[in-house]
C-alpha cells in the first residue's frame, strides 16, 4: 500500500477526511521547473482546474511554484504531482 495514498483510511482517526460532511480544504505549493512564460501558464493550469476537487490554481512564473487549493476528500496531493508531470512539466525538488 502506498502511504500517500491509502486505499482505506482508518475509520478511527478523527481527521480523516472521508468523514467530513463539508469540504476539506487543503493549499500546497509545488515548486516547478521549466515553466517561463505565459503559455506555461496557459498549459498547465486547465490541466490541475479539471482534476475534481481542485478549486482553484496559481501559477507563479517568477518563484516556479504552482499553488492549489483543493478539497481533500476528493483529491491527494500526489496526484496533483502526477498531474504536473503528465502536463510537461516536472515538479522540483524544493520551493525557494
Amino acid at each position: 500500500m502506498d502511504p500517500a495514498r491509502p486505499n482505506e483510511p482508518e475509520p478511527s482517526d478523527p481527521f480523516n477526511p472521508e468523514d467530513a460532511d463539508h469540504a476539506v480544504v487543503e493549499t500546497i505549493d509545488i515548486a516547478t521547473a521549466g515553466e517561463d512564460c505565459d503559455a506555461c501558464v496557459s498549459k498547465l493550469r486547465p490541466v490541475l482546474m479539471k482534476i475534481s476537487g481542485v478549486l482553484d490554481v496559481v501559477v507563479d512564473l517568477p518563484d516556479e511554484r504552482v499553488t492549489v487549493k483543493f478539497d481533500a476528500r476528493k483529491v491527494h496531493a500526489p496526484d496533483l504531482h502526477d498531474a504536473i508531470l503528465k502536463s510537461g512539466y516536472k515538479p522540483a525538488p524544493v520551493a525557494d
